[in-house]
This record gives C-alpha cells, sequence and structure tokens, in this order.
C-alpha cells in the first residue's frame, strides 16, 4: 500500500514539472510595467547685452611728452665770484625783467666804498680851499686830477657792488637753482646760479608711430591736467638739417650782458627722432617738467552707431556682431567703418536700437 502511494506522488510530481514548462515560469512575479521619461522644462538662456546707439567717433593719435621751454636762461654771476647772501626767488616762482634774483656778501666791498666815498669827499674840499686861497692852476689842476682818479677808484666800486646783485634778464619762471646754489654758499664767476624760462615759448618733444601724420603747421591739441590747449607743429625730422638748423628769429648760446639786447637763450637741438609741438594758446604756467598728450585728431564721425571692438567677431572672413532677435541669439553680419582704439563704426548690419549680446 504504501508501494502504490509513492507511485502516484511520483506520477503527480512529474504531471506538475510538464504543466510548468508547457504553461511557463509560474513560480517567477509578474514582470514590471516600463514607465515613461520624465518631462524637463529648460529655461530660457540669459544674456548680457548692450543697446546700439549713435555717437561722434573721433580717431586720435595721442603721444605723451614733458614740457620743456623754447627759451631757457641760465643767469650767473660773470665778473666775480662770492659768498651768496640772500636768494630771492626759488623753482616755480614767476619773475619779470629786472627783478633781483640773488645777491652776494658786499660787506668788505661796502667798507671800501665808504672809505673812498670819504677821499673823494676830502679831495674836493682841498680843491675848494686852494681855489679859495687863489692857487695857481697847477695847483688846482692837481687836486682835480687826485678827485677823478679817487672817482675812477669809486666807480669800479660801485660797478662790483652792482655786479654782485644777479637780475632776471627776461619774463618767465624760475625752473631751477643750480648744483649747490643756497645762501650761505660760495659761488664761482660763471657758475649757473638759476635757470629762468620763457613760459610763452613752451613746447614738447614727441616721437610718434606713424610720423606720416604730422606736417608742418599740423594743427593739434596738447591736453594738461585735462585741459586742452591749441598747438601746433613746428618742426618735424624731414626739415631737420644735422647738426645745422636755424630758426627765423635765431638765439645765441652766450650770454649778453648789454641791457639794450634781448637776453641770449639756449638753442633748441632739433634731432631727427622726434616731432616738435608748441603751443598756440597760452598754457598754465606751471605746466613745465609736467608729462601732458599731444592729441592729433586723424578723423572723426557724427552721429554714427559706434560700438566696442570686442563685440565685433572675424568668422570665416566676415566682420559678426551676436545681437538678440525674437529671444534667439542670432549673428548678423557687419560693415566695420571708421576704426579707432576702442570703438568701430558700424556702416550697416546694425540699426539703432539693436540689442547687442556681450555674453
Amino acid at each position: 500500500m504504501k508501494s502504490a502511494n509513492k507511485k502516484i506522488f511520483a506520477l503527480l510530481c512529474a504531471g506538475a514539472v510538464m504543466t510548468s514548462s508547457l504553461s511557463g515560469c509560474v513560480f517567477l512575479p509578474d514582470e514590471e510595467e516600463v514607465l515613461k521619461a520624465p518631462s524637463v522644462e529648460t529655461k530660457d538662456i540669459s544674456y548680457t547685452t548692450v543697446e546700439a546707439k549713435k555717437k561722434d567717433l573721433v580717431k586720435r593719435d595721442v603721444n605723451s611728452a614733458t614740457v620743456k621751454s623754447q627759451l631757457e636762461y641760465n643767469l650767473s654771476f660773470t665778473e666775480q665770484s662770492g659768498t651768496i647772501t640772500k636768494i630771492y626767488f626759488h623753482a616755480g616762482d614767476e619773475v619779470k625783467k629786472g627783478d633781483l634774483i640773488c645777491e652776494l656778501d658786499t660787506s668788505t666791498l661796502e667798507y671800501d666804498i665808504t672809505e673812498k666815498e670819504l677821499y673823494l669827499k676830502k679831495a674836493k674840499l682841498d680843491k675848494k680851499v686852494l681855489e679859495e686861497r687863489g692857487a695857481s692852476q697847477t695847483e688846482v689842476d692837481r687836486a682835480q686830477v687826485e678827485i677823478d682818479l679817487i672817482q675812477m677808484e669809486l666807480d669800479d666800486l660801485y660797478a662790483k657792488r652792482e655786479d654782485s646783485k644777479l637780475y632776471a634778464e627776461a619774463d618767465g619762471t624760475v625752473a631751477a637753482l643750480g648744483s649747490g646754489i643756497s645762501a650761505g654758499n660760495y659761488v664761482e664767476a660763471g657758475k649757473t646760479v638759476v635757470t629762468i624760462i620763457d613760459t610763452e615759448s613752451l613746447y614738447i618733444a614727441i616721437s610718434p608711430d606713424d610720423f606720416k601724420l604730422y606736417d608742418m603747421g599740423t594743427q593739434m591739441q596738447i591736453e594738461v591736467v585735462d585741459e586742452f590747449y591749441a598747438a601746433e607743429v613746428f618742426m618735424i625730422p624731414e626739415e631737420v638739417v644735422a647738426g645745422d638748423y636755424e630758426e627765423e628769429d635765431p638765439v645765441y648760446d652766450i650770454y649778453d650782458p648789454d641791457a639794450d639786447k634781448e637776453p641770449v637763450a639756449n638753442e633748441i637741438e632739433f634731432d631727427r627722432e622726434h616731432v616738435y609741438v608748441r603751443f598756440t594758446d597760452t598754457p598754465p604756467e606751471d605746466c613745465v617738467g609736467t608729462l601732458v598728450d599731444a592729441v592729433l585728431v586723424i578723423e572723426s564721425k557724427t552721429n554714427v552707431i559706434a560700438i566696442s571692438n570686442n563685440l565685433i567677431k572675424t568668422i570665416d572672413g566676415k566682420d559678426i556682431v551676436y545681437i538678440l532677435k525674437d529671444g534667439k541669439k542670432v549673428a548678423q553680419d557687419v560693415t566695420v567703418g571708421l576704426k579707432t582704439a576702442s570703438q568701430s563704426e558700424i556702416t550697416s548690419g546694425l540699426s539703432e536700437g539693436d540689442i547687442i549680446i556681450i555674453r
């Protein structure tokens, strides 16, 4: 009986196996349903933009240089040496022709002058006594000779006293005192005590990248501390004859003390490496030695569309500007006109009010 039951159980198991092979893996879980991909909304791209506007555009050539004076006077005691007792002007001070600049110690000289004046007074009294006593003409003449000799010595002392004073020979500005020049110091005859410059003949020497932009008489401006002054070119390399240039009003390099003549100024040494520009307006009196900009207007346009150069891209040989059109970034072909160091004129491709993409 137990044997029969085992057979029945075996048959049932076999049938179950066959059934599962025919109907599938009924013992595995049902397969999960595949879900749809999530929907993601794209946000609008944000651009930094600028509006195309009309403006005036100027192309300039700008060169920096230091202001100097075309006429420069070096003053010195020409006749004598001595100890400086007082200096009346210093660097930067304005002076007028005839102003006392500096003087030497004349204490010993003043004593000699006083002594000679007394001798002269005595000689004149002696002559008067002779005349009153009815002395001979020879005695009177001898007394007059004595007077004349003393007067000559006195005149010489007067001249030395005057030579101990240094006067401005022209209107101008004190540019600098000579080396070692100060009250109490000894100065040799001929040593420069002070340099005075003529502020009406100031100039600058520039060295531009393109000399062809400049010609004799070219009009330009000099910018001094944010103020502009009219100027013109008065010497270019082509006009410089090496070591042999003469001005219409020549200047000399040797001092002439004759008061009836113009004071002597140092001569400009022109070279072929610079363009020389002088003010035609009255410049600031204190600008000597100041670094300034010489500004030449090469070309200008008014009321044109102008944009920064860095907004213009060159692709496949074409100039393009990216603009925002209907909310999209669009590459716009443009034609460039006048171009300066920072901006360019757009002659076609952009209209006033177009929105240009910066980034």
